[in-house]
């Protein structure tokens, strides 16, 4: 049986119209396409109600015939309700299906991790609903959707450390990470229960609109709290309309690589991926392998079994 894509709104409001030309596009693909019923809702900044939300969620997350949860964008709303999303889950059972989103979806991918689920970083509705078809991140996706390994090589940068790393892809966006910790969602937590079975974590990381103290205080607070001893690699996404603030002494991807640099592993800049137009997508919870050398930054991801394909005879 060929399983769905469930488009739902998790967090805050879209325009109806782009989420039904997203819904309608992926159709045009082969794919079965369903759209929650508060997928294209409006109350006040959100979607729907929190209740509404909640139970459009955990429908998708366990309903037998979804492979995908394709959240229609991000925005404020995740932290309502990723607790109660988790408990209807477990209370029902987990389908194994992956969600595709970023930003505040991050805390959705975090919830994956902890459910032993694999995820995608990527684009959302009104991307995938405008994006022309010549578009990589578009056509990136599609390879994702139909089971395709993604392999990237990212131009040099004179901030990246070389080195080779091996382990499970995680992260997302760094402000909402750090407003996980010391919940159940906490990347340490995470982290942890990779290293319980044998295996390293390479963390990756993007934002937007942060002043620049701010990311230095984040990633401090990653750095105090064990995090970035205890990967084996770090992937920097774009920080977009994140200016650079001169009494800091140094640039924002300076500071940046001033505090990854002390650790033992290497460091890739300038990935593809975060609050931009060319946002490529990036499979978490499962298998990569970063290689970071002088001339380039080789990053592959390991192919997602979604089972949304067409079966042949």
């Amino acid at each position: 049986m060929q399983k769905s894509i469930r488009i739902i709104s998790p967090a805050g409001a879209l325009d109806a119209t782009f989420t039904l030309r997203a819904a309608e596009r992926l159709r045009s693909e082969g794919f079965v396409v369903d759209v929650a019923p508060h997928a294209c809702g409006l109350y006040g900044r959100f979607a729907a109600t929190p209740c509404e939300r909640t139970t459009d969620a955990v429908d998708a997350l366990t309903d037998p015939n979804v492979g995908l949860v394709l959240c229609t964008r991000g925005g404020y709303g995740m932290q309502q309700i990723i607790d109660r999303i988790e408990q209807g889950v477990r209370q029902r059972g987990y389908n194994g299906a992956a969600v595709c989103g970023f930003s505040d979806i991050t805390e959705l991918h975090q919830l994956l991790s902890r459910l032993g689920g694999t995820s995608v970083h990527g684009i959302m509705c009104k991307p995938i609903a405008t994006l022309p078809d010549e578009a990589e991140p578009w056509q990136a996706l599609l390879r994702v959707l139909r089971g395709k390994a993604l392999n990237y090589d990212v131009q040099p940068s004179e901030l990246n450390k070389q080195g080779e790393a091996t382990g499970i892809l995680r992260g997302g966006n760094l402000a909402v990470l750090c407003g996980l910790c010391g919940t159940p969602y906490d990347i340490r937590e995470t982290i942890g229960r990779d290293l319980e079975q044998g295996k390293q974590t390479i963390l990756f990381i993007e934002d937007v609109g942060e002043h620049h103290y701010k990311i230095d205080r984040m990633l401090h607070q990653l750095r105090l709290s064990g995090v970035l001893a205890a990967v084996s690699g770090v992937v920097v996404g774009l920080f977009a309309d994140c200016d650079d603030d001169p009494l800091m002494g140094n640039t924002l991807l300076e500071g940046i690589a001033d505090i990854l640099h002390s650790y033992d592993y290497p460091v890739l800049f300038g990935f593809p991926a975060g609050h931009v137009t060319d946002n490529m997508p990036l499979v978490l919870g499962a298998k990569a392998q970063l290689k970071v050398t002088k001339n380039a930054g080789l990053l592959t991801c390991a192919a997602l079994p979604l089972g949304l394909e067409p079966r042949t005879p």
